[in-house]
């Protein structure tokens, strides 16, 4: 099938692993409806959001399981230029990009590779941090050539 208007999925998500396959599997689905989506295209979007997820629940929520703590995910799948972008926003604690170390590509390390993934898989990543929560903004095209 080819996408002929602009496509967008909101979800409201406890902030928990336990539901991150839920955007996964959304993100599979949304981008079925694009032709030229191969299934490692759709792997590397589908891992890059699960990071900046993990990320949520590890850091801005520390882990708790109160219930109360949410990410709020926009999936907006638009036809020209083909593309997705993904809006993240949590109401977790804060951090400062810049200020988290380059993974040790040459050693192995078990953490650190979650940012620098993020960037790598998607073509523009930007984090605002805003008196009102955390947003992440995450963008691939979908066509070659970008």
């Amino acid at each position: 099938m080819s996408l002929q208007h602009k496509e967008v999925i909101r979800l409201d998500l406890p902030a928990r692993y336990a539901y991150l396959h839920l955007l996964s599997e959304t993100i599979a689905e949304l981008l079925r409806q694009v032709d030229a989506v191969n299934e490692t295209l759709v792997y590397n979007i589908q891992l890059a959001a699960h990071e900046v997820c993990t990320n949520i629940v590890s850091h801005a929520y520390h882990n708790r399981q109160n219930g109360e703590d949410r990410i709020r995910v926009t999936l907006v799948l638009h036809p020209q230029p083909a593309r997705l972008e993904i809006e993240l926003h949590d109401t977790g604690d804060s951090f400062d990009p810049e200020l988290v170390p380059q993974p040790n590509l040459v050693e192995a390390q078990i953490h650190g590779y979650g940012l620098f993934l993020i960037r790598h898989l998607m073509d523009h990543v930007a984090y605002t941090s805003r008196a009102d929560g955390n947003y992440w903004h995450l963008v691939k095209y979908l066509v070659s050539g970008r």
